[in-house]
């Protein structure tokens, strides 16, 4: 008999376990420049943002692409959630934690969907959001939420996203002092990780300034420099590349809240504090309700930080007391936000440094132009034609790359003026990586004769730029704009998420083999992320094996070359063992059935 019922125990806490470490559905907002991860369990961002093999987006700015070299990732959040607490009709007190930890309540959740209401689409609507993705669950204590977060790609309104949220009370009696909560772990400094080898981990990289505003409901962090102040750390400055990595500044904010009971202004709680040393106050795992209910609603602020302290912070905006019948609600609208220097200015390294508080004055914007869309019932005023869907290829006889794309000119008809008013298509261009910077290279005017002759193919109906101005074997990204005669410019949602390399053609021999760079000093000298370490070879016949060894003939690493359309390859320095190539002189054959060729490598670092 014991044994029966020390199994059923067993079997019931392995139940409740389980319940914890449910793997939350998520659907991803990646249509503008802020891309975000929105959990089905009410909390937000990737399910784990250090995990090296996942690219899931947490507040990320820029945001993309979806599979990347993970120190890329620009990343300004840990994770947020929901906290709501309060008192039942008897007295009892409740509270239940869905995130921003590990911890979410075990209640019941309904499939989260995503709608895109992409412009340029037969259904299109100027009254709604281009991305909108709806949550619904409900607490064990019977409160149930429906999220909708909102995104747009249109320039000026592409870094932030609007979270609206609809409580509702489905307990048979009245429940009092309800306070609503969003717990953030908003930490900038992401990049952190590159220039430091941790994020937010320890007191020597607890490196976040956080602030309040007041006029904007909103509290924000941005990158500082770590207590022991390193004046060059601000921003994440990498030396290595050159480049200030954390630019922006990131923000949290109330854009509308129902009135409380008392009618007191909304938030009625703003707090922030050190988490490190400080979690276990913040989640219910090794705290109370009672405890967590008065972080919620302001009573305790113990852990209130001082003004100027630097942080791996917890914050916590709160709406509250409600006191909600039966079926009834309560709404509050969020916004979060990034913004800052543009990665043009970010490249300049160093020099760049003092214009970083500029951030904040880009940030003010992007959360006054939400509160703007909020307050017009998210109807934009105005939208550009759609950027055109594009494809490409490389032609490798002709040293190009060619875009083409069908026209929109024709049956453009603005939504919202009702206007025919497209003016032209704008390329651009990137060396470097998916989020630029972009240079624009050209504009095509349909109604111009020139550019008309020279681009559109009649016979095919399709635009065809070739762009001749491009190195074999670096990398490039492009994307394609289009513009109207009243200056709307739609935003860069077309990208190719990998670079697209010209090529040259299969060599019919091996006699003119040629491998660049050789010497290789430091890098390869290609601007693409990723391809520092990049040695190319060259005239390649369609079919191969490169084989290269040390100077002392220990082989090192084995190519096989298999592309019928290709006579490049590319060496990464790394052994077949995945191990990197220290520098020397190395040796390599190539064999092939249309014959041979060796040559010499020299390696300089």
């Amino acid at each position: 008999m014991n044994k029966i019922k020390l199994l059923i125990i067993g079997f019931a806490l392995i139940t409740s376990l389980s319940a914890q470490v449910r793997n939350a559905d998520f659907k991803i907002h990646d249509r503008g420049n802020l891309w975000e991860t929105m959990k089905d369990n009410g909390t937000i961002g990737a399910p784990n943002p250090t995990n090296r093999f996942e690219y899931f987006p947490s507040m990320d700015w820029p945001g993309g692409p979806n599979e990347m070299n993970k120190d890329d990732q620009r990343s300004y959040m840990v994770g947020s959630g929901m906290w709501i607490g309060g008192k039942k009709s008897d007295g009892t007190l409740f509270f239940t934690e869905n995130g921003p930890f590990g911890f979410v309540d075990n209640g019941t959740f309904e499939t989260i969907e995503r709608v895109d209401n992409f412009i340029g689409s037969p259904t299109y609507n100027p009254a709604e959001a281009e991305q909108v993705i709806t949550a619904r669950w409900k607490t064990t204590e019977n409160i149930s939420i429906e999220r909708k977060s909102r995104v747009w790609s249109f320039p000026l309104l592409n870094n932030f996203v609007i979270c609206e949220y609809v409580i509702t009370n489905q307990n048979p009696t009245v429940v009092d002092n309800l306070y609503i909560g969003f717990p953030n772990l908003i930490r900038p400094s992401y990049q952190d990780f590159v220039v430091h080898n941790g994020w937010g981990d320890d007191f020597n990289r607890t490196d976040e300034f956080v602030a309040y505003d007041s006029t904007r409901n909103m509290i924000f962090a941005r990158d500082d420099t770590p207590n022991f102040s390193l004046p060059g750390d601000i921003g994440n400055f990498w030396e290595s590349a050159g480049e200030l990595r954390t630019t922006g500044y990131a923000g949290f904010s109330f854009l509308y809240a129902d009135p409380a009971l008392d009618n007191r202004p909304q938030p009625s709680n703003v707090f922030w504090a050190q988490l490190l040393n400080n979690e276990s106050f913040f989640t219910i795992q090794s705290s109370t309700s009672l405890n967590l209910y008065n972080i919620l609603n302001g009573t305790d602020r113990t852990l209130q930080a001082n003004a100027g302290d630097h942080l791996t912070p917890f914050m916590l905006m709160s709406a509250g007391p409600y006191n909600l019948a039966p079926d009834a609600s309560v709404k509050i609208v969020t916004a979060e936000a990034v913004n800052g220097i543009p990665l043009e200015q970010a490249l300049l390294g160093l020099i760049s440094q003092p214009l970083l508080t500029n951030g904040l004055d880009s940030l003010n914007n992007s959360i006054d132009r939400a509160q703007n869309l909020f307050q017009n019932n998210y109807q934009v005023s105005s939208v550009p034609p759609p950027s055109p869907i594009f494809d490409i290829f490389t032609l490798p006889s002709n040293k190009t790359i060619a875009l083409s794309w069908s026209p929109l000119e024709d049956n453009w008809i603005n939504p919202i003026s009702g206007k025919s008013n497209f003016k032209e298509y704008k390329i651009y261009r990137s060396e470097r990586s998916f989020i630029g910077p972009f240079t624009m290279i050209r504009v095509i005017d349909p109604k111009r004769t020139t550019d008309r002759t020279r681009f559109f193919d009649a016979e095919n109906n399709k635009w065809v730029f070739e762009d001749q101005s491009i190195s074999l074997g670096a990398g490039y990204f492009y994307a394609v704009t289009s513009a109207d005669s009243a200056g709307m410019e739609s935003w860069m949602t077309n990208r190719n998420e990998t670079a697209i390399t010209a090529t040259r053609s299969p060599a019919d021999n091996t006699l003119n083999v040629k491998v660049f760079p050789n010497p290789f000093k430091e890098v390869s000298g290609f601007p693409t992320l990723g391809t520092e370490n990049f040695i190319i070879f060259s005239n390649l016949p369609a079919i191969c094996t490169i084989r290269i060894y040390t100077s002392s003939g220990e082989l090192v690493r084995v190519l096989e070359h298999e592309d019928l359309n290709s006579g490049e390859e590319v060496w990464d320095q790394l052994t077949d063992s995945r191990q990197r190539t220290s520098p020397g002189i190395y040796f390599y054959t190539v064999e092939s059935a249309v014959g041979n060729a060796q040559g010499t490598i020299i390696i300089i670092k």
